[in-house]
């Protein structure tokens, strides 16, 4: 039996109890991300429930096994090759969203931001600026995902997580502070798995958030490519020149420049799309020409907003 495959043995012992549709092995990386790109990855496990969770989270630290999680795969690329990886999607018990009282919203990691803020709108919570963002509650605070100047952590009160300290697996409870989130940046040292967020904004009147988001979601269809296979904005905006990293892509000339199945956005340049079966090896390749042409013609060096896995 060579390791993998002990390994692998391993995870499905833990995993025994589980039902197996909960579990699939050398299962299609790129059917969970929504740029449609990757080869196959070593495990996907959806945990329904917290002490599946942590089981799994568990048997992968003490086999030394990687491990990630995934939500809605709205801003991840994999590698076309295989990837020795357990992914891990947040089930039944982690959709959820709760008014708790007058001042904070609850909400499981595996709720839908955007589902969130038209719910909180209807009863006067104002979450407009994060309208239109796709993807999981949990998702879009790991990555602190917003516009220019506003970003989902700024909502964020308190956390859930499960803790890995040093193997040791625990559930724990914090109140965030600006320490732990910047422009795209979430960071909590012993954070494994983050499970449950509580939100706290401003409230107002439902006609007029509800006509705030209509107005943004209508601006994000006027000017981002939503009906691709897209991973979002593939290069984060840098935070110390005055204009946007799409901006300056669309300045190169490159809106709509072709590397084979890869294409930048001719809708929004800081979109790559997969509009022709494209490898993931395309998409990379494209973001380097990107890069390399804003550095040349900017002097300015782009930083990845999605995720690269497995290069």
């Amino acid at each position: 039996m060579t390791k993998a495959e002990s390994v692998r043995e391993k995870i499905k012992r833990v995993v025994k109890d589980i039902k197996p549709d909960n579990i699939m092995f050398d299962t299609s990386a790129a059917e969970l991300t929504s740029i449609k790109a990757g080869g196959n990855v070593f495990c996907y496990f959806v945990a329904d429930k917290i002490e599946d969770l942590k089981r799994i989270v568990g048997a992968c630290i003490n086999n030394k096994v990687d491990f990630m999680l995934i939500g809605d795969g709205t801003n991840i690329l994999f590698n076309d090759k295989y990837i020795d990886l357990v992914l891990i999607k947040l089930g039944v018990d982690f959709n959820y969203l709760e008014f708790a009282d007058e001042d904070n919203i609850v909400a499981g990691s595996a709720h839908r931001l955007f589902k969130m803020v038209v719910s909180a709108a209807a009863r006067g919570y104002d979450f407009s600026e994060l309208s239109g963002i796709p993807g999981t509650i949990g998702g879009s605070v790991m990555g602190n995902c917003g516009i220019r100047n506003k970003s989902v952590c700024d909502f964020v009160k308190e956390i859930s997580y499960i803790s890995n300290a040093g193997g040791d697996i625990r559930e724990k409870t914090k109140v965030l502070s600006n320490s732990d989130f910047g422009y795209r940046y979430f960071y909590i040292p012993d954070l494994a798995v983050l499970t449950r967020i509580v939100l706290k904004t401003r409230k107002s009147e439902r006609d007029d958030i509800l006509k705030k988001i209509r107005d943004r979601v209508k601006n994000r269809k006027l000017t981002q490519p939503v009906n691709t296979k897209n991973a979002g904005c593939f290069f984060k905006n840098i935070q110390s020149c005055p204009e946007s990293s799409g901006r300056l892509i669309e300045r190169c000339g490159l809106k709509g420049f072709v590397y084979g199945g890869a294409r930048i956005s001719d809708i929004h340049a800081n979109f790559i799309e997969n509009f022709n079966n494209a490898s993931s090896e395309d998409i990379l390749v494209l973001s380097n020409i990107i890069k390399d042409m804003v550095m040349d013609k900017f002097k300015v060096k782009l930083e990845y907003e999605v995720k690269t896995i497995g290069f």
